[in-house]
This record gives structure tokens, sequence and C-alpha cells, in this order.
């Protein structure tokens, strides 16, 4: 007996409809590739450079439940030797500005040109999270255009509706992130660094 369901009055083949059934009802954006990484949306890069013993937290809209196994960026101009950064992640606090400290992920080196990680096992939830990433020296990572963000949840600039607000940053020498994130940052808009996750699973 084919598998039917009563639809306002009318018996529906539901496998030979699913796909339109899934086409008119799932949220493609909560489609996510297991074993890549993910970054805040955006369709143009930009080499940053970053500024020594300052603390950058980017934002990151998780829209499903899922874990996480590294965390990563990409140095497309090497610091000088012995450079490093240290990667993190903040929950969002009051009035979208990071807040407490989630994880403190470690260093990596920044003094080569390579994609660099951290492994992590992390299970976040839907939300928006602040991706952190602060160096003691000024390598270039690779970032996000300011003119190219998808979703500008920080607003535009007060000077310039041409560009977008893209993430907040505080004086920080190099050390442990710290928990909570610093008080009264600044906003930037000149692109950001891409701290991306790769994902492990879809929870």
């Amino acid at each position: 007996m084919p598998d039917v369901k009563l639809v306002s009055g009318v018996t529906v083949d539901v496998p030979t409809h699913t796909a339109d059934l899934d086409a008119h009802t799932y949220n493609a954006i909560q489609k996510f590739m297991t074993g890549e990484y993910y970054c805040f949306p955006a369709s143009h890069y930009a080499n940053i450079t970053m500024v020594a013993d300052r603390l950058y937290a980017s934002p990151l809209i998780i829209v499903r439940d899922m874990t996480v196994d590294r965390i990563a960026i990409q140095v497309s101009t090497a610091g000088a030797a012995g450079t490093k950064a240290r990667l993190g992640i903040y929950n969002d606090g009051t009035n979208l500005y990071p807040g407490t400290l989630l994880l403190d992920a470690g260093e990596v080196a920044v003094d080569a040109v390579a994609i660099v990680n951290i492994t992590i096992s992390k299970a976040l939830t839907k939300g928006i999270y602040w991706m952190a990433i602060v160096t003691n020296g000024t390598p270039d990572v690779m970032g996000d255009d300011a003119y190219d963000q998808s979703i500008p949840i920080m607003g535009l600039s007060s000077t310039n509706f041409g560009v977008n607000n893209d993430y907040w940053y505080v004086a920080h020498t190099y050390a442990a992130l710290p928990n909570p994130y610093t008080a009264a940052g600044s906003k930037y808009n000149s692109g950001k660094v891409r701290v991306a996750l790769r994902v492990l699973s879809l929870d």
C-alpha cells in the first residue's frame, strides 16, 4: 500500500512529493557540509593587516545546532619570526557586544603563509557568537571586504552608509583571552578576519 496522507481532503502520495515539500518548507541556510570550514557569509575576500595587541571580535551567526572540531585562520602575509595569534569564541552579550568567553582555543604560529588551525571540540546551539583573534605582531590574515557583508547585523557606518560595521576591537596585551570581553570597545568598518570553524556534525 502506498504511503499516503490526507491533505485538505485530498490523498497525496508522500514519497512522490517529498522533494516538493522540502523545497517549499525547508530552510536552505541550515544546510552545512560536515568536514568543511565556515565563517560569517561574504563573497569577496580581502587581506587584513593585524594590529598587534588588539583583540578583534567578529560576529558569527549559527543557524542550527552543530559540533565543531577546528578553529582556523589563513595567513596571507607572514608576520616576523615567532609571531603568534590566539583564537577563541565569545558568547553574545548585551546589544550585540561580545560577552562571556566560551572558548580560548590557544595559539597558532602566524610567521609563515599557511592555513593554521587548532583542534577543538565544542557544541554550539543556534545563536550569535563572536570569533576572537589577537596577535603579537602584524601579519596579514585572510578576511572579508568591508563593502561585502551579506548580513550586516552591526549596522551601517554612521559616517558612510556605503560600508558596514564589521567587528569590535579593544586593546589587549597579547595573552590569554579576557573573560568577559573587555568593555567599551570600538566598532570598525574596514573588513574583518575570517576566523573559521570546521563542522564535525549537525546535531
